[in-house]
């Protein structure tokens, strides 16, 4: 299967796996499984570290997108259509967070499914957006 992970799932995975449940935990390491990471979550990594909204603890936010291939994690490129289909998914009222849409149309065009805890994300189904969590 293939997956994309939110940025908290990689951040978690990285700094505190016990977080996780276990069926994430599993599904992560298995290596018949493509788990992606899209370079939105390392913009909106660095933007909250840098605006001290996210303590990575003694992880040097520029090692980052190293530590997650050494835990096999690939990079989903976004395309050119991804940003500018981005307006394709209705702007939800309780739900402007623009790296999660970037995230859940990703998902969506690519047909992946998205490992996310976020609890606004469930909307996004009716729109064609695969999600698991636990």
């Amino acid at each position: 299967m293939k997956y994309l992970i939110d940025t908290h799932v990689l951040l978690w995975a990285i700094m505190e796996s016990y977080k996780l449940p276990e069926k994430i935990l599993k599904l992560l390491e298995d290596e018949s499984n493509t788990i992606f990471v899209s370079p939105i979550s390392y913009w909106e990594i660095a933007i909250k570290h840098q605006n001290k909204k996210l303590n990575l603890g003694k992880i040097n936010v520029l090692h980052i997108p190293h530590i997650a291939e050494q835990f096999n994690f690939s990079i989903l490129n976004p395309e050119p259509y991804d940003y500018i289909s981005i307006g394709q998914i209705p702007q939800k009222e309780n739900h402007h967070d623009p790296f999660d849409r970037m995230l859940i149309q990703q998902a969506i065009r690519n047909d992946l499914v998205l490992i996310s805890k976020d609890e606004k994300f469930p909307q996004y189904e009716e729109n064609g957006l695969q999600l698991l969590w636990e």
